[in-house]
């Protein structure tokens, strides 16, 4: 009985020294505990270190992301602001013994820069007389503005013809009317056969498409990504204007008139850009070439027109973001109250 119970005590006092050391297990390499403790601790540092990333990178894009709408918001306040101190420079135009004073814009000016605290304005004016209007212009002239904008005669001189045909009155027998009414009624709807209403008509008139009119985006030789302008900047309905004006008129337009050559729409160009023509004498004066006897009848430096584009970039200081915003706004001189917008577009492309 002696020996059991000493037995028994000892056993006890062996599994109490055992249990009183625990670390000697754990640290004990060999130990098959050791390396499921090693790895749960890895885990478990892993997971933490996922979430401090995860985190980090959530704040960063929230961060750069409350940066872009200030951005934003700020680029888009400098390009309305410059559609309105435009505004105000048209209404109000400078005195006659004030000719001399420092002015943001003149008559015939197209682009002023508006500088702001943080950033800059880049607005570009355009009196509507420096556009081809739809309702007035003949088949030739907008042909010639079709192809200026890329497409080919032939296609050019259908789409000026589809033009005629919507703005004519019905019933007309020219040659290719009959045609255009089969493809009206076949499409399911029918021409307006009246002046058009607004520029954007012209995307129902047979062979305007959206890349035409509204232009794209290609890549360039150098890999770049440039704008093809389309050819409904050089439209308009308001100017009702049979001559278009030198000092606002785009290329296209320029080549447009004709008679026209590249070489002199090119030298109008160039030369507006030291300052706005004042007169035909001016004109003759200034350019390197004359302008061709065709071509006369159909252009104009006067600043008769009420009805302007205005197209106003935003950009803030040190960054790339940009914002762009464009108005159609009939002024009359000397009455801001009196000026009207007629349009305006949110986010165009520049």
């Amino acid at each position: 009985m002696r020996d059991s119970t000493t037995n028994t005590q000892d056993a006890r006092n062996a599994g109490e020294r055992v249990s009183l050391n625990p670390e000697s297990r754990i640290l004990n390499p060999a130990s098959p505990d050791a390396g499921v403790a090693l790895l749960a601790v890895m885990s478990a540092v892993s997971v933490m270190l996922l979430v401090a990333l995860a985190f980090a990178g959530s704040v960063q894009i929230e961060t750069r992301s409350t940066i872009y709408r200030k951005q934003a918001t700020q680029a888009y306040a400098m390009a309305v602001g410059g559609v309105q101190v435009a505004i105000l420079e048209i209404a109000y135009p400078p005195a006659q013994d004030q000719s001399d004073k420092p002015r943001l814009w003149r008559k015939g000016q197209r682009l002023v820069r508006l500088p702001y605290a943080q950033g800059v304005a880049l607005v570009e004016i355009t009196n509507e007389t420096g556009k081809v209007d739809l309702n007035v212009a003949g088949r030739e002239q907008l042909a010639r503005l079709f192809e200026a904008r890329g497409l080919s005669e032939e296609q050019a001189a259908q789409v000026a013809l589809a033009v005629d045909h919507w703005r004519r009155p019905p019933g007309s027998d020219e040659e290719g009317f009959r045609d255009l009414d089969d493809y009206y009624r076949d499409a399911g709807y029918q021409p307006a056969h009246k002046r058009f209403g607004s520029v954007e008509e012209m995307m129902r008139v047979r062979g305007m498409t959206r890349d035409i009119f509204y232009g794209m985006a290609e890549f360039s030789r150098d890999n770049r990504l440039q704008s093809l302008y389309g050819v409904g900047q050089d439209l308009t309905v308001y100017s009702q204007a049979t001559q278009v004006n030198l000092n606002y008129a785009s290329e296209a337009v320029l080549l447009s008139v004709p008679g026209m050559t590249e070489e002199v729409a090119e030298s109008i160009i160039q030369e507006r850009r030291k300052g706005p023509f004042e007169s035909s004498d001016d004109v003759t004066n200034r350019l390197g070439t004359s302008i061709p006897d065709e071509s006369l009848p159909f252009l104009s430096v006067a600043d008769d027109g009420r009805t302007y584009t205005i197209l106003s970039v935003g950009m803030v200081n040190g960054s790339p973001l940009r914002r762009a915003v464009k108005a159609v706004v009939s002024v009359q001189p000397q009455g801001l109250a009196l000026h009207r917008i007629i349009a305006w577009y949110n986010d165009v492309s520049e």
